[in-house]
């Protein structure tokens, strides 16, 4: 019997449990994508492709790159994640582990294959990472190491819910935006763990690498309607403490976005509509300096939030 779990708005149906997946909790929501583990497959990946992204490291080294053949689909894969396979219409996935353990190649699968997919089946995906509060989805965007994962966490011990690391997957409905549970993980970059209060030092840490710690969280059952976006920006001449601004900036929308790796016609107009709905929500940029911890966020925010409430 296949393995079923739910997560980025899609219901992943594979041959084997999906470690990293077994404890979503997410209701299904009727997209489907199959997912079938072939050692070996990678080799049988069709030339000529065109290389559509790539994420490397300070010294230049590959992380993952995303390549697109105009009938195999795309192949995202690095050299310490595997080779994953996707169709062109993001329902069917062929991975190879290329030797790697689970923990490996299902990190690249959660971290970037199936937020690909939810774009290619017609959701939006910001770089975010979001909570449940009061019913709400508050979503926090920002470059490696701002600390949107670790204000999530924060805002977590304080009673808000989980709803996704990195990757948010959003579907407008009736007007609005709601944003769906991710994977029941975060990625912890080692430099935000170094801000981080002693109950987030604490979590239960299921891997780590030199880049990150793999921490487990309590994810969300059901999507949630987006309230609120905040870019967190750290300036090393930032203010000691969190300072909060309007941001009517569309393009900042627009770049927490995908849209640099798929660009047609109609993704675009769809992307453009999800904005607009985004921007009649609350937008604020944050800005802290470097020494800014967790908690400190945390705190900003949550008064932020309820200033607005009153």
């Amino acid at each position: 019997m296949a393995a079923r779990s739910t997560a980025f708005g899609l219901d992943v149906e594979s041959e084997l449990p999906l470690a990293l997946l077994d404890a979503s909790a997410a209701r299904a929501t009727a997209r489907t994508l199959a997912v079938s583990l072939r050692p070996g497959a990678r080799c049988s990946w069709p030339a000529p492709d065109e290389l559509l992204c790539e994420d490397r490291q300070a010294d230049g080294s590959l992380i993952y790159e995303v390549r697109a053949h105009h009938h195999a689909g795309y192949l995202i894969a690095g050299p310490h994640y595997g080779a994953h396979m996707l169709s062109t219409d993001g329902r069917l996935l062929v991975c190879d582990p290329e030797g790697l353990p689970d923990a490996s190649w299902q990190r690249l699968l959660i971290a970037q294959v199936l937020p690909f997919a939810a774009v290619l089946q017609g959701l939006e995906v910001f770089h975010a990472s979001a909570v449940v509060l009061d019913g709400q989805a508050v979503a926090f965007v920002g470059p490696s190491r701002a600390g949107k994962t670790s204000v999530a966490l924060e805002l977590c011990r304080r009673g808000a819910g989980f709803l996704a690391d990195d990757v948010l997957a959003l579907e407008p409905r009736a007007g609005a935006l709601v944003g769906h549970p991710g994977s029941p993980l975060a990625g912890l970059d080692r430099a935000e763990a170094e801000r981080a209060p002693d109950g987030l030092a604490a979590a239960e840490i299921l891997g780590e690498n030199s880049r990150e710690l793999l921490v487990r969280t309590q994810a969300a059952a059901a999507p949630a309607p987006l309230g609120a976006l905040f870019f967190l920006e750290r300036r090393a001449d930032g203010p000691a403490q969190p300072r909060f601004e309007p941001l009517a900036d569309a393009g900042a929308l627009l770049g927490a976005t995908f849209n640099f790796i798929l660009a047609s016609p109609r993704r675009l107009l769809g992307l453009l509509d999800v904005c607009a709905l985004a921007a009649q929500r609350r937008v604020e940029r944050v800005l802290a300096g470097p020494a800014v911890d967790a908690a400190q966020l945390g705190a900003a925010v949550t008064r932020r939030l309820q200033e607005e409430a009153a």
